[in-house]
């Protein structure tokens, strides 16, 4: 259950590597906490035991979404599912992609005989096409088409809350303990220790909470997914080669890294995380030297590197 008094949005990368995994990097996937909801974007291989390192609760993981049906992003998903069926659920699961991930899904369940705890509910979606997934009142997930070598979709998370906050110039006149500040921010009036009335009316301020996230995977160059993710906070972009490789991405429909730092000064977006690196890089600071050089709030998406909004 999503605790409304938390102001949490973050993302931790679990595996940053492209389709060959290395020593040191794991295939894709991330792990979006926002206000203790999980929401795992891509699934390959080992992505169960990174949620372990991590220490994840498996009670408040609700989304699965897959970007594309290559292995790298999706070969853990079976045993993941699988794990989770162990340990009694309480909730159900809703897992989101392309066409094809539903017949995936269930064959493998069916041909491991493996009998889910927990309901597992599968939402397909047309790769052509965008649109937005309602998850609440307050966050809603916007689709949108990527141009690989195979169905592909990007997803963007858009986060917005309203709050009551107590005005500072309130605060700054009557100190308030902050049991007295609860009571206002529940809408009642109070009388302070140090003998101040407090009209909740006068002392609150509606603030809105807006934070957002885009998650781009394998894709090649293409303005064509900037309306869908202007503006935002934290953009994921691919950044597969160097710039000298830039012929070796065309041909297999991946970015380098200048590329992607373009499409992340081109929407607007606050930062950038690099990742899906080729295994033929050891040096992943090269790659993020070259992103900088264009856009320079970028950061270095590798295991274990968590980014807080």
């Amino acid at each position: 259950m999503r605790k409304r008094n938390s102001h949490r949005f973050e993302l931790t990368v679990l595996g940053s590597s492209s389709a060959t995994p290395s020593k040191k990097r794991f295939p894709s996937s991330q792990l979006l906490n926002i206000q203790e909801q999980l929401f795992l974007i891509d699934c390959g291989e080992s992505t169960q035991m990174r949620l372990f390192q991590q220490k994840i609760q498996w009670t408040q993981l609700s989304h699965i979404l897959i970007t594309h049906l290559h292995g790298d992003h999706l070969y853990g998903l079976p045993g993941l599912l699988n794990t989770m069926g162990l340990y009694q659920l309480p909730n159900s699961i809703t897992l989101i992609g392309p066409v094809g991930l539903k017949e995936y899904t269930e064959t493998i369940l069916r041909l491991s005989h493996s009998h889910l705890s927990y309901e597992l509910r599968i939402i397909e979606l047309d790769h052509l096409t965008s649109g937005k997934i309602e998850i609440d009142e307050e966050l809603f997930i916007e689709h949108f088409p990527l141009d690989h070598r195979v169905p592909c979709i990007g997803y963007c998370f858009r986060y917005a809350s309203t709050r009551l906050n107590l005005k500072k110039e309130i605060l700054d006149q009557n100190p308030m303990t902050f049991s007295e500040i609860r009571s206002v921010k529940r809408g009642e009036n109070i009388t302070t220790k140090m003998g101040s009335k407090v009209l909740a009316q006068d002392a609150l301020e509606t603030r809105i909470l807006k934070k957002s996230f885009a998650y781009c995977s394998d894709t090649q160059y293409s303005e064509s997914i900037i309306p869908f993710i202007k503006d935002v906070d934290l953009l994921y972009h691919e950044t597969t080669y160097k710039n000298d490789l830039i012929d070796k991405a065309v041909e297999m429909r991946h970015s380098t890294t200048s590329q992607a730092a373009t499409i992340a000064l081109k929407a607007n977006a606050k930062k950038l995380l690099t990742g899906h690196y080729s295994s033929r890089y050891s040096d992943i600071e090269e790659l993020v030297d070259e992103c900088k050089a264009i856009f320079p709030d970028t950061i270095m998406g590798i295991e274990g590197v968590t980014v807080k909004l």
